[in-house]
């Protein structure tokens, strides 16, 4: 069981200092100490421990920045998906990173234009706040920024409120309830009911693009890495294809918090070895046999789902993109 930060007593069974001051460390979850950094105004990366877990970056109160393996970060959605060429990339970033202006120089060499950036680091930081609620996080603990800290590459600038990061998080973690009807999760790793014709894949580019990537080897994460695209926009044609019957989720694949196989660099995923059979988890049905001798089954860490929302924060509100 996870303790939060109210529940952290010191050796003397006062409450720890940690439980008063969220800068001043401990565990919790995202939703229990985003709000208190708000009211802080804390400026310092919050981290998330679990299964992949992750880390927000938080300037004055405002998330200015998330990342965690779970789902592409800015770069691969500007590399990946063609947006900013390999070279402009390599160009901007020798001039710009040491002196944190790679996005003034990615802008300046007309390499994308300012209002797209500043989408796509949008993006991304929603997108990955969301992979985190998804696998889950078991607690959580912040880190003050110091003197020479400084932020992420590509940042969000000023920055995110709190209150709107909580809602779509919120609204994409509801909306994760309507696709587990249908089978989908992290775990699946879909493929196409039959060969890809060109009528089925359509004028749709994300549509086009899982469709001639999804062969049953890929999970969402997979597919959102090799696409360039948010792990929620793949998530999201996923379900709505496989409710036209047009994928096949197949059987899950590994568990939520195991590492995931990385893209080779032309975008592919490594088989197994020739002339060896690819074994999927399950097959050896352990849980089953766990479960008749009175255990519990093998699990990955629990997933922990934001809770309600203070009043002030009930809406609608969020990126429509990625």
């Amino acid at each position: 069981m996870v303790r939060t930060a109210s529940e952290e007593t010191g050796p003397s069974g006062e409450s720890d200092s940690s439980a008063e001051n969220p800068a001043a460390g401990g565990a919790g979850t995202i939703d229990e100490f985003l709000p208190r950094l708000v009211r802080e105004g804390f400026s310092g990366v919050l981290r998330a421990d679990g299964g992949p877990g992750g880390a927000l970056w938080v300037r004055n109160g405002l998330v200015v920045a998330a990342t965690t393996p779970a789902a592409p970060g800015p770069e691969s959605l500007l590399l990946r998906s063609g947006r900013v060429s390999e070279q402009d990339w390599t160009e901007a970033y020798a001039v710009g990173a040491p002196a944190g202006r790679l996005a003034a120089e990615l802008a300046a060499r007309g390499a994308i234009g300012t209002a797209g950036l500043e989408a796509v680091c949008l993006a991304a930081t929603f997108d990955a706040v969301f992979a985190m609620a998804l696998y889950g996080v078991e607690s959580c603990r912040v880190e003050p920024a110091g003197a020479d800290d400084r932020l992420p590459l590509l940042p969000v600038l000023p920055g995110i409120e709190v209150g709107r990061l909580l809602r779509e998080t919120t609204r994409r973690m509801t909306l994760l309830a309507a696709w587990r009807r249908l089978g989908l999760s992290v775990r699946v790793r879909p493929v196409p009911v039959a060969v890809p014709a060109p009528t089925l894949l359509g004028t749709d580019r994300i549509r086009r693009a899982v469709l001639e990537r999804a062969n049953g080897r890929r999970t969402p994460r997979d597919l959102a890495f090799v696409l360039g695209k948010g792990l929620f926009a793949v998530m999201s044609e996923v379900a709505r294809m496989a409710e036209e019957g047009v994928l096949d989720l197949g059987a899950p694949g590994r568990a939520a918090g195991d590492p995931a196989p990385e893209p080779e660099a032309d975008g592919q995923i490594p088989d197994t070895p020739s002339g060896l059979p690819r074994r999927r988890p399950g097959t050896s049905r352990i849980n089953e046999v766990l479960a008749a001798a009175g255990g519990g089954p093998i699990t990955s860490r629990p997933l922990l789902a934001l809770r309600s929302l203070p009043p002030q924060w009930a809406g609608d509100a969020g990126p429509a993109g990625e």
